[in-house]
């Protein structure tokens, strides 16, 4: 029976990390109560009708342009938990790159797969949603460059040039970076071999010390290094809000309160936005019928057997697609809320934007949930042992893998809430929006009719696609 559970572990966790349905992590699906279409006009009802109750109920004074909400509490970061932080993060880093590099081949002997692709990527984004974008505190690549710049300030001012960075640059290499993260995390073979991960964080490493020494370290931070600036878009959800002057400062504030911009992101960044939406619709895309059958259709050889080149070639062509047609949607609805508030298309895309972050969080919610509560355990015993060589640190080594810790029912109605509520709130933050850009309250109102209807749909998108891997197919 032992050996028996530690199979199944394994099968569970190589289905999570594996291409064709490492988001879900499920060996089993859910017999639905009702047919999924159900679901599904129920979902979207409930969003069209949170959007009825903000028009006929909601007041908001439209000579307040720019709505505020005061903060709970605030202070000041120890600088002890600052140290204490970036010393974490710059370990973590450097385990990883050793580990990957030095430590056993096997992807389930050695700690740098699971903890960039489960721990790290799942793991932190759900922190920075729901708790704080605490990667600001322990980036280590920031950290690592701020202590060298402190160990030659003796004989240099700093590390960085200082070159002037090109404006029209703005956001687009930390929006291409995160778009070849996708295309590693969804496309590239052998992605969770050890040794493939470390070099891969290397080279990341690499590209990003060298944007500090060009650029300065604040200026790549918020335009070329593409994980801050994905988990500062989480945090904009999230109650707790860090923010760095001479020091660190802490603030508590209700959740989605930085939603509402004070100014229009920059194009670039409205488009690193709408990626992180779109890559993981994408990543959902893959595990449906229809994508399976257009797989089978195009890339199967004569024997059945799939064409490994054209299957990349495939899933390559959908994640580079998939944004653009979000995008294409996006600034559909856009230019039919310009049109109908007498507004301009640029700026609306820019303020407008950010309320598809809690979609995004929903999003990544359902989809990665069961992977992170399965896969992320092998956590557990790596920790003893990250290099795979028998140790045991920590004496958690025997630590078996509970496969049973969430189950297809679970994640359908964890989704089926997250994508609703997510929805929800968007619609809330539009609205908020709307009042802040428009003075009269009826062109508010009326602008966002074609960011309800993208709303609805997108709920029932998005809740088609998880239900694929997780519902009984006759309850479709």
């Amino acid at each position: 029976m032992r050996r028996a559970t530690q199979l199944a572990a394994v099968y569970v966790a190589l289905t999570a990390l594996s291409s064709k349905a490492h988001a879900h992590a499920l060996a089993q699906r859910y017999d639905l109560p009702l047919p999924l279409g159900f679901f599904l006009l129920a979902a979207g009802a409930a969003v069209a009708v949170s959007f009825v109750i903000l028009a006929l109920f909601w007041r908001h004074d439209v000579r307040r342009r720019k709505p505020s909400y005061g903060t709970f509490a605030r202070g000041t970061v120890p600088d002890t938990v600052v140290v204490c932080c970036e010393i974490f993060g710059v370990g973590i880093l450097a385990l990883i790159v050793a580990a990957g590099l030095f430590g056993n081949p096997s992807t389930f002997r050695n700690i740098a797969p699971v903890a960039v692709w489960v721990v790290w990527w799942v793991g932190l984004s759900f922190l920075s949603a729901f708790v704080g974008n605490i990667w600001a505190l322990i980036n280590p690549w920031s950290a690592a460059f701020r202590f060298a710049e402190f160990l030659v300030r003796p004989w240099v001012q700093g590390l960085s040039l200082r070159l002037p960075y090109p404006p029209r640059l703005g956001a687009w290499p930390a929006g291409v970076l995160f778009l070849l993260f996708a295309w590693l995390e969804l496309v590239a073979p052998a992605r969770d071999v050890p040794r493939n991960v470390a070099v891969a964080v290397a080279i990341y490493s690499a590209l990003t010390w060298t944007g500090f020494v060009l650029f300065g370290r604040e200026r790549w931070l918020k335009s070329g290094e593409a994980f801050f600036v994905a988990f500062d878009l989480f945090g904009r959800f999230a109650p707790l809000h860090l923010t760095k002057n001479e020091r660190w400062h802490w603030a508590l504030r209700p959740y989605a309160a930085a939603l509402v911009p004070r100014e229009p992101l920059t194009p670039s960044m409205t488009a690193f936005a709408l990626l992180m939406l779109a890559t993981v619709t994408v990543d959902g895309i893959m595990e449906t019928p229809p994508w399976a059958a257009a797989v089978e259709f195009l890339a199967s050889r004569d024997g059945g057997e799939i064409n490994t080149a054209v299957y990349m070639c495939l899933m390559s062509a959908l994640l580079i697609a998939g944004p653009l047609a979000l995008a294409a949607l996006y600034l559909g609805v856009v230019a039919v809320m310009a049109r109908v508030a007498g507004s301009n298309v640029a700026p609306l895309a820019g303020l407008f934007v950010l309320s598809l972050v809690p979609i995004s969080i929903a999003y990544h919610l359902s989809h990665y949930f069961s992977l992170f509560m399965v896969a992320g355990q092998f956590i557990i015993p790596l920790a003893s042992d990250p290099f795979g060589y028998g140790w045991d640190l920590f004496g958690t080594t025997l630590y078996r893998i509970d496969i049973g810790i969430v189950d297809a029912k679970l994640i359908w109605y964890l989704a089926v809430t997250a994508i609703v509520t997510g929805h929800i709130v968007a619609v809330w933050v539009a609205h908020l929006c709307a009042f802040a850009v428009f003075d009269d309250a009826g062109a508010a109102r009326r602008s966002q009719y074609p960011m309800l209807v993208l709303m609805v749909g997108y709920t029932i998108l998005s809740l088609w696609i998880i239900a694929q891997p997780i519902v009984e197919p006759g309850t479709k």
